[in-house]
């Protein structure tokens, strides 16, 4: 990682990003679904159908990128995180938008539209004429570091979709039948996390980058955080949790894909939501660089490895870690990925966990 150090010195804006792109083979899997679908076999009214989507004329199998953070979010949570807590009013729901204590809303982004009653330097509450205590704007937003795309399956599936007939029959009286569909896919997803903007926060008044109140931004320096110019305006002042929380809630995040689990129809329809294979490395600049490298070659999903090779020559100039790749066992086993150095960038290949426990010692490297 020595050439690597030398880059990241010498780099006068270090906008650096975690980049990776992920593939989960399921069976028969039922993982994100909407409405009632006019191609149900039965002609019932009582459908579910998957969520699709068309490209090119065909029809691809997806899971909302909404439903993967959810995943993610709650897995967090039970690796250890306490999560935000979530208020209703109404019609709107949101969370605690505290960055500082809740490391979800750091990670995951809020929006918190509210007033809050004014108070003074000392604390006490300030009251207009009538004694009716005064209201100020405290509403914040955060465009979440964590950046994830739809998963969607690498092959069409169009004819291939099982509509599974079912009842309840246990009850007095007729049975009630209902239809629900599945699928057997190989998803491609990607996410970008950025390592600059965690822990991070901005309290000028514009939509989006007001974070945080001018309290919250206090309390953040006074419990060890420290204040950092933005990484192009220097006139915009940023307040930052201090390295060690930073860099642990990013490796929380990463590791977390090794227990992640969710989806729709669970009890009938299980599906294992964890990576069967997974790149990462840490790049500067926000674009994905492998967005292209799972393909459909004579209708089955592989990867092409010559577009993984493309993908590390054309931005060996941008990459900031070795690309760490892992993958199952008894997964595309005919797809043999070796381990060797491509245009001075080292390739690491192991299983899954092995590779996601290796890239988390970079972290430390990159985030500043």
């Amino acid at each position: 990682m020595s050439n690597f150090k030398t880059k990241i010195e010498s780099d006068r804006i270090k906008n650096y990003f975690v980049h990776s792109s992920i593939l989960i083979d399921v069976d028969g899997a039922s993982l994100n679904n909407w409405g009632s679908d006019a191609t149900n076999t039965q002609g019932m009214e009582n459908t579910t159908a998957v969520k699709k989507v068309f490209k090119n004329g065909k029809m691809y199998a997806v899971v909302a990128g909404q439903a993967w953070r959810y995943w993610w979010r709650e897995t967090l949570g039970l690796n250890g995180w306490s999560l935000s807590p979530i208020t209703r009013d109404k019609k709107v729901a949101f969370t605690e938008a505290n960055p500082l204590k809740y490391a979800d809303d750091d990670i995951f982004g809020y929006m918190r539209a509210s007033k809050d009653e004014l108070r003074d330097e000392d604390g006490n509450i300030v009251k207009d004429k009538k004694g009716n205590p005064k209201k100020v704007d405290v509403t914040v937003t955060r465009v979440s570091p964590l950046k994830n795309s739809i998963l969607t399956s690498v092959t069409p599936i169009d004819k291939k979709t099982l509509n599974e007939f079912s009842t309840m029959a246990r009850q007095d009286g007729d049975a009630v039948p209902y239809e629900k569909q599945s699928y057997s896919a190989v998803l491609k997803g990607m996410f970008s996390l950025d390592l600059d903007q965690v822990g991070t926060f901005t309290k000028i008044n514009r939509s989006g980058f007001k974070n945080v109140t001018d309290f919250t931004y206090k309390e953040i320096l006074n419990e060890g955080g420290e204040e950092v110019d933005d990484l192009i305006n220097p006139n915009i002042k940023r307040a930052r949790l201090p390295k060690e929380k930073r860099v642990q809630r990013v490796k929380d995040t990463i590791l977390a894909l090794k227990t992640i689990a969710g989806g729709a129809k669970r009890t009938t329809n299980y599906a294992s939501v964890k990576p069967d294979f997974i790149v990462l490395a840490v790049l500067k600049g926000g674009n994905n660089i492998f967005d292209n490298i799972a393909v459909e070659e004579d209708g089955r999903a592989t990867l092409s490895l010559r577009a993984l090779e493309e993908a590390i020559l054309d931005n060996r100039e941008y990459l900031r870690s070795d690309i760490y790749i892992g993958k199952a066992t008894g997964f595309m086993d005919d797809v043999i990925i070796k381990e060797k150095e491509i245009g001075g960038i080292k390739i690491r290949v192991g299983s899954v966990n092995a590779m996601i426990d290796e890239f988390s010692k970079v972290l430390d490297m990159v985030i500043l």
